[in-house]
């Protein structure tokens, strides 16, 4: 087998290694990460007569299109013209520095903004169709949407865009412009005596090789599938393995390694917990409580691992209680109850019965169930003097409608044993914390600098450069499709 294991062919629905060897080791573009930004990027840059690189760490492209919900948005898009929504790339700018409260980056959110209506117009034109009645402003009880309607998906989600992308990246592999190394992983930046990155070290299926490059892309996506990594940047478990596999955090080791910087740890969110199947990685997503009080107001409190509440468990807006949760110990707590709690309320659990719930408290890892708080706190991990002291406020709250928290919900005491713990944890598909770069995506060192010939998009930027620290409708596939598009029709060739 040849050492250089490039793509030779574009199959039906994916594409594959094959073992036509590489014609040349120096490029236009060198992009590291053949998903939702570095395809864009390939696929642009090609048009425009350059030689391009396409590595990648999976055995096939499409990065985190192939699990993504295809959430996309824009301004002043051919969709909206034609349901006559009047929209421009201003208004967006404006709705998401609302939506974020300025936690995001401006810069970065100002170039997508103002590439997103013909990047949508650019899969638009090719194939992907949104659903019926879209676009929409945003959805969803207690979230921020957007003033204009101007957010849309595909059935099939990220797989309808990946399915555009690939067709038009067809032509382009065809033409031999643009070559594409899979299963393989980029371990070293490659610098001169000035300190630009000239060249890519990468790990192939066949040994080491090193390719030079005019512009060195790096969209390798995020990190929380490295739930080490994970740990370290923002300081709490990954437990959940619902991402990307190859989103190890490669591009951020990169980055840095030359003098690149990080941000985003503090905009880290972890939703409002899920019910697990286990408290460690790989864990995944079991069954789900209803936490949203527009659709079941909550009879339990909520207790973090010593013992306390830490919100108003009606709290109506979602990025309240994210927050809340995301400076708890490891991301985790229990909705605590007892037994006429449990008798009298819908089951708290989205579509099972009083039986089902009853059943799991013999049976699984987060339920447990105890004749007296002090066992309870035993099984289900948290102090039991906090909690105890804990029911003992919150029934006096019941008893005289007066919550410290704020709460107005309260319908039973906590007082009938047996006692009843759900276990919750704080998992996030989505990277908070990137890369720091610049609006032009030009990768930036401690002092501001830009690192000559080094650029990042996509998630490595970090979700929390276009997202803040809350759900911002269509800004995770938004800046990586338009980002990567935009870098590959703009960098000299």
């Amino acid at each position: 087998m040849e050492r250089r294991q490039f793509i030779g062919t574009l199959a039906a629905a994916s594409v594959t290694a094959g073992a036509a060897r590489a014609q040349q080791t120096d490029f236009d573009f060198v992009i590291i990460g053949a998903g939702t930004a570095g395809l864009p990027a390939a696929i642009f840059a090609s048009r425009r007569g350059a030689r391009v690189l396409l590595i990648d760490a999976a055995d096939d492209i499409g990065g985190t299109l192939h699990l993504a919900n295809g959430q996309i948005s824009g301004g002043g898009t051919r969709i909206q013209d034609a349901q006559g929504i009047v929209d421009t790339p201003d208004d967006h700018y404006e709705d998401i520095m609302r939506i974020t409260e300025g936690l995001c980056d401006p810069g970065i959110v100002r170039r997508t903004v103002d590439e997103a209506p013909a990047t949508l117009n650019w899969l638009l034109d090719n194939g992907l169709t949104p659903l019926p009645d879209h676009p929409v402003t945003g959805s969803g009880p207690g979230r921020h949407t957007y003033t204009t309607a101007r957010y849309i998906w595909g059935k099939n989600e990220g797989r309808d865009i990946l399915a555009v992308v690939r067709k038009e990246l067809e032509p382009e592999l065809k033409s031999g412009r643009v070559q594409t190394l899979l299963n393989s992983t980029a371990t070293e930046l490659i610098t001169d005596e000035a300190g630009a990155v000239t060249g890519v070290r990468v790990q192939t299926p066949d040994g080491e090789d090193v390719f030079s490059g005019r512009h060195i892309l790096i969209t390798t996506g995020g990190y929380a599938m490295n739930p080490e990594l994970f740990q370290e940047l923002v300081g709490g478990p990954a437990y959940g393995a619902g991402s990307y596999a190859p989103n190890q955090g490669k591009g951020l080791e990169l980055a840095t390694s030359v003098g690149g910087v990080l941000r985003g740890a503090e905009l880290h969110r972890c939703g409002t917990g899920s019910v697990m199947t286990a408290e460690e990685f790989p864990a995944s997503a079991y069954a789900r409580f209803e936490t949203r009080p527009q659709l079941r107001e909550p009879w339990e409190i909520w207790v973090n691992n010593a013992g306390q509440r830490f919100i108003r468990e009606d709290e109506p807006m979602q990025e309240v209680r994210a927050a809340a949760l995301a400076v708890q110990d490891r991301f985790r707590y229990a909705v605590v109850f007892d037994e006429q709690i449990l008798l009298s309320s819908d089951p708290g659990m989205v579509g099972w019965s009083e039986e089902k719930v009853q059943e799991h408290f013999a049976s699984h890892p987060m339920f447990h169930k105890a004749g007296t708080l002090d066992e309870l706190a035993a099984k289900a991990g948290i102090d039991a003097d906090g909690l105890k002291a804990t029911v003992a406020e919150y029934n006096t709250a019941h008893a005289t409608g007066n919550d410290r928290f704020g709460r107005t919900y309260m319908p039973r005491p906590i007082a009938n044993p047996p006692y009843y713990a759900i276990i919750h944890l704080g998992s996030s598909a989505t990277s908070s914390v990137g890369i720091v770069t610049d609006d032009a995506c030009r990768v930036l060192t401690a002092q501001g600098e830009p690192i000559p010939n080094l650029y990042a998009a996509g998630e490595v930027l970090g979700s929390g450069a276009t997202l803040g620290a809350v759900f911002t409708p269509g800004m995770m596939l938004t800046p990586a499709l338009a980002l990567g598009r935009w870098l590959g029709r703009t960098l000299p060739v």
